[in-house]
């Protein structure tokens, strides 16, 4: 009886010991970013339909964005703000360009520089939000509207 309880742990262990050097291959492969399928996932710009994202680049301290007007008037973005959902979130600074006015159908480059905070990494993925307020020219009163866009891609 003896013989046949020695056959059986030692068919254990050998299995035991099968386990345990597939599960230290995977955790070798986990550690050196192997599973790592974000960055297999695609960049994304999403905006509104009336300010059109083209494209949209993330460097280690800025972002930039080149944004159409799609609104069919002119308008002037007076704000813009630049967030993530992290505890400490993510701020940039950055100045408006110097004609404001921002002409029906333009193409605009908007860049935000001294981003830190939040996720903002270096080769990570990150997601950022992006607030423009802005108003009409054309309408009297000058109603302020708020538009909010979203990027997610890798920091270059």
């Amino acid at each position: 009886m003896l013989k046949k309880s020695q056959a059986s742990l030692e068919f254990l262990t050998t299995y035991a010991w099968a386990l345990l050097s597939i599960l230290v291959t995977l955790g070798a492969l986990y550690y050196f970013g192997i599973f790592d399928f974000g960055k297999f996932l695609p960049e994304k710009c999403i905006f509104t339909s009336q300010m059109e994202c083209l494209a949209f680049v993330m460097n280690e301290d800025n972002i930039r964005i080149k944004l159409v007007n799609n609104l069919g008037e002119t308008i002037n973005v007076e704000v813009k703000t630049v967030t993530d959902n992290s505890e400490s979130p993510l701020s940039c600074t950055g100045e408006l360009p110097t004609n404001s006015e921002w002409l029906s159908g333009d193409e605009w480059d908007l860049s935000l520089t001294g981003c830190s905070g939040g996720g903002y990494i270096s080769k990570e993925r990150t997601e950022a939000k992006i607030t423009l307020e802005y108003f009409a020219v054309d309408t009297p009163s000058h109603p302020t509207h708020t538009v909010t866009g979203r990027l997610q891609g890798r920091v270059k």
